[in-house]
């Protein structure tokens, strides 16, 4: 089907914008608000389905499955792990460093946070969802659908890089909120950097099984620092 460049754009740009817009809302302007939470719930929904509305009513395209009988998927399994393996390592490695202060400084802010969202008393079962559950959702929104448009607009390396600084942008945000700005814009900026590295796995291996499990990883990596220096 042939659909033009301008609709294509039409259909991508509010994919990578509305999850930053929707964020300086619950994060930052009604953090304090009950209602924050709507906002929260609402963009997951809008992340849920856009992609489904775009392919289904204009690419005339089937969403992707991940049938892990598929060979593809299970070749995809050993780098996945390994990235994220990688990835986690070295963020533990860092937390050896000075940057590891920093992140230990903004504990108070990361445990206020999780206070405001109700979680604090739940947050292995919080840090399990995100990791497992929501890093499969962004798989889904932020490489098949975003990144996956985006090749289609764009050459290959500006594709990665633009679907990186999107994916980084509603990070930034929420990493400002747990530490100086500087450092804030550096770790939101370094998420963007896992958004690549996740694309690049997608590109190279076909599937999402491989970027999903490197997201995994590393999604709990997160989680375990957060709760230690909240500590």
């Amino acid at each position: 089907m042939d659909i033009s460049r301008s609709l294509q754009w039409r259909t991508v740009i509010p994919a990578m914008c509305l999850p930053f817009i929707a964020s300086l809302l619950y994060f930052v302007l009604f953090s304090e608000h009950t209602f924050s939470r709507i906002i929260y719930g609402g963009t997951k929904v809008f992340t849920l389905t856009w992609p489904v509305i775009v392919m289904a009513l204009i690419h005339r395209s089937r969403l992707p499955r991940l049938n892990l009988r598929n060979p593809v998927h299970i070749k995809a399994l050993p780098l996945g792990g390994g990235a994220g393996l990688g990835i986690a390592g070295a963020m533990l490695l860092l937390m050896q460093t000075p940057l590891g202060s920093v992140v230990t400084e903004g504990g108070v802010n990361i445990g206020r946070k999780t206070q405001e969202l109700g979680v604090l008393e739940h947050f292995w079962i919080f840090a399990a969802g995100i990791s497992i559950f929501h890093s499969l959702l962004e798989e889904y929104y932020w490489r098949w659908f975003v990144y996956g448009r985006l090749r289609e607009l764009l050459p290959r390396w500006p594709a990665h890089i633009v679907g990186g600084a999107s994916f980084a942008a509603h990070h930034i945000v929420i990493t400002t909120q747990f530490f100086p700005s500087a450092w804030g814009v550096f770790f939101g900026c370094m998420v963007g950097v896992g958004g690549v590295i996740f694309s690049l796995l997608y590109e190279h291996q076909h599937s999402l099984i491989g970027a999903w499990i490197a997201h995994m990883i590393v999604d709990f990596g997160i989680m375990a620092i957060g709760r230690q220096v909240m500590a």
